[in-house]
């Protein structure tokens, strides 16, 4: 299980909600697509500002407080089909409780929480070096006017990928590209 921390919420070339975990002990960067609600929900509270009235996030953190419960962690467990799985654990009177959550929500909550954020079994195979994002964007810099350059040129490391993964890892690279920007 790898510990990991929220590197940032921003959008893809496509304008879609992302939201960015990073590992805390090496560079792996797991990107997960994610509703522009949540993407609110977790900026607002890594941005420190406070709405007005409770968003759906506090409000459900506030219930578990109120229920003598304490969010202990929320782990990213699971990728099935390109869907993400996350389970929130909550410390009770009578034990850990483990809640099915879709991970927007679950780390909505852990940033409220201020929780530790894990990801764990099928999820991590979603890992991106972070080396590998850095010299892919450095090599398609110096080569930006090079008509020369295919573009189905993959790294060597994504050779032996499933289609739908190089394509999250080729629109995260461009997310990327466009937060250096």
């Amino acid at each position: 299980m790898l510990r990991m921390v929220v590197e940032g919420v921003g959008f893809d070339h496509l304008k879609q909600t992302v939201v960015v975990l990073k590992d805390w002990e090496s560079q792996k960067l797991l990107p997960i697509w994610i509703g522009p609600s949540e993407a609110k929900a977790i900026a607002l509270e890594l941005e420190g500002a406070v709405p007005s009235r409770p968003l759906s996030h506090d409000l459900l953190l506030s219930i578990i407080q109120l229920a003598q419960g304490t969010v202990s962690r929320v782990i990213i467990n699971d990728l099935q089909d390109a869907t993400f799985y996350a389970t929130i654990e909550i410390e009770t009177s009578n034990g850990t409780k483990h809640i099915d959550a879709r991970p927007s929500d679950a780390i909505a909550i852990a940033v409220r929480a201020k929780c530790p954020l894990f990801v764990d079994a099928a999820a991590q195979d979603a890992l991106i070096e972070m080396s590998d994002v850095v010299t892919n964007k450095h090599e398609e810099d110096s080569f930006e006017d090079d008509n020369s350059l295919d573009s189905d040129d993959q790294s060597e490391n994504d050779e032996n990928l499933p289609a739908s993964d190089k394509d999250e890892i080729e629109r995260f690279r461009r997310l990327l590209g466009d937060l250096g920007d």
